[in-house]
């Protein structure tokens, strides 16, 4: 590595200078070097897209380097030329990096680029802008880009970068080289890590590698900083990668999913506990569900059917500030799914005798509430009572309802944060956390779902809608 000090942070200090040091991207890296071996001077512009921290910038620099270096070896810069060196040292004016988070105007465009483009390069051979995260552009400093770039100088050359490809206008597409970077293969990226380690005499086991890997979504940034911060531990180990990361190893999640198959709620809910304790539930949701995607076939319908539940939980977990009460509302709904807790059986206007459905005398008003709740509740209509099933008849009808709202956007907001309390035979009461829906759910969507719900029902029905705290609301469901 070129440059290497021991002052700057391994991900710097191990970020690549030439073509040849970069890993799991040869598709891009031959046909970049052969490209600087044929004729460097023959200028193009260049998109270089995919995920974050795969070394797009990284590779727009060296491609700058590569484009004016005096001594080019094999396609790569030598790195010790004066054009490489002003480079490196970012003290020439003919090689410019703009982020586009921070210049999204058409003015800042014009002042940075598009005046400055028709000037001939003072120091280098050619004039390298490199645009990073270019999808944040306006539609008017795009404008003013491609203007640009439909009538190139000679002398400069325009290297785009961005994670969102599918933000940047088709005109600017069509009209440069699009290179597609992915992530990093993780035998490439554990064979990356061990090689810093043994450079850096860390250290370190073999699993605690993979599992750096695994947890950075191989993106090669992640990775480094995370081995460099466990590092100070003293030993790259794996017990050191869970406590300090906050993540979980792979025998934890199949020691989680083991309790989830016995279909005890109590354990399932001391286990959630016991992990929320020490490790990050977002992290934890998706390291399972990369482990369901790495052993589904072992068990292919269990697999299937947690995978859903961390699928909802991912949807939710970023905005809700108790995720383990989360995790406990999405595993009771999918204990309940699994037929493991038998609901009641739901039966309307069953005659009784008027003294059966007088509560005693003898009971309290708060022992009458506790009874009910434990079977299913009692409500009183006429001389009639009509059981309800509390327990997944409901959510049923509530999934058909929703299900049939045409606004895609209420429908998914009545999902995550509406459901039903109770049904009588006169009444329909909802329930829900967010203050937005007293503000959305207006005249309209109040008579769409209460005519859905006299359809499934059969009957008219009246709507009563009520606002619960997050906390009031989540206890409630999981009193369901």
């Amino acid at each position: 590595m070129a440059d290497v000090t021991k002052s700057q942070s391994l991900a710097n200090r191990y970020r690549p200078q030439t073509f040849d040091e970069m890993i799991g991207q040869q598709h891009i890296i031959w046909i970049l070097k052969a490209k600087m071996q044929s004729d460097s001077s023959s200028l193009q512009n260049y998109l270089l897209c995919g995920p974050r921290w795969t070394w797009k910038t990284t590779s727009a620099r060296i491609l700058a380097k590569a484009i004016n270096c005096l001594d080019p070896h094999d396609g790569n810069p030598c790195n010790k030329c004066a054009n490489c060196e002003l480079i490196n040292s970012w003290k020439t004016t003919d090689y410019i990096e703009i982020d586009a988070a921070s210049n999204t105007w058409v003015d800042n465009v014009r002042e940075v680029i598009i005046d400055q483009a028709g000037y001939q390069p003072i120091s280098l051979k050619k004039k390298i802008y490199v645009i990073d995260e270019v999808h944040m552009l306006s539609t008017a400093a795009f404008n003013a880009l491609l203007k640009t770039i439909e009538e190139p100088s000679g002398n400069v050359c325009f290297i785009l970068a961005t994670t969102e490809l599918q933000k940047v206008p088709q005109t600017i597409v069509s009209r440069v080289q699009v290179f597609n970077f992915k992530k990093i293969p993780q035998d490439e990226m554990v064979a990356h890590l061990w090689e810093i380690c043994k450079t850096e005499w860390f250290e370190f086991e073999n699993e605690a590698l993979e599992l750096i890997a695994t947890i950075s979504e191989w993106c090669v940034r992640d990775a480094i900083k995370y081995l460099d911060q466990v590092s100070v531990l003293g030993k790259v180990s794996t017990e050191n990668v869970s406590q300090f990361l906050w993540i979980s190893t792979d025998a934890t999640i199949k020691s989680f999913f083991e309790v989830v198959k016995t279909n005890d709620r109590n354990q399932i809910f001391e286990q959630i506990d016991k992990l929320a304790q020490w490790t990050d539930l977002q992290q934890f949701a998706k390291q399972c569900i990369g482990y369901i995607d790495a052993h589904i076939m072992d068990d292919v319908d269990f697999y299937l059917k947690v995978s859903e539940t961390f699928s909802e939980i991912m949807r939710q977990v970023r905005f809700y500030p108790y995720p383990a009460v989360l995790y406990k509302i999405a595993f009771n709904k999918f204990l309940n799914g699994d037929g493991e807790v038998a609901p009641v059986k739901v039966e309307k206007k069953v005659e009784k005798k008027p003294e059966q459905i007088s509560p005693s005398p003898s009971l309290s008003r708060g022992e009458k509430d506790h009874t009910d709740k434990e079977s299913s509740s009692l409500i009183k209509e006429g001389d009639h009572e009509v059981v309800e099933d509390l327990k997944k008849s409901d959510w049923d009808l509530w999934e058909r309802v929703i299900s049939q709202i045409q606004s895609s956007t209420t429908r998914q907001v009545f999902k995550d944060h509406m459901t039903i309390d109770k049904v009588t035979d006169t009444e329909v009461s909802l329930i829900h956390d967010n203050n937005m829906i007293a503000k959305t759910m207006l005249e309209k969507e109040h008579k769409e779902i209460e005519a859905l719900l006299e359809k499934e029902l059969g009957k008219k029905v009246t709507l009563n809608v009520q606002w619960m705290t997050k906390e009031e609301y989540f206890q409630r469901l999981m009193w369901m």
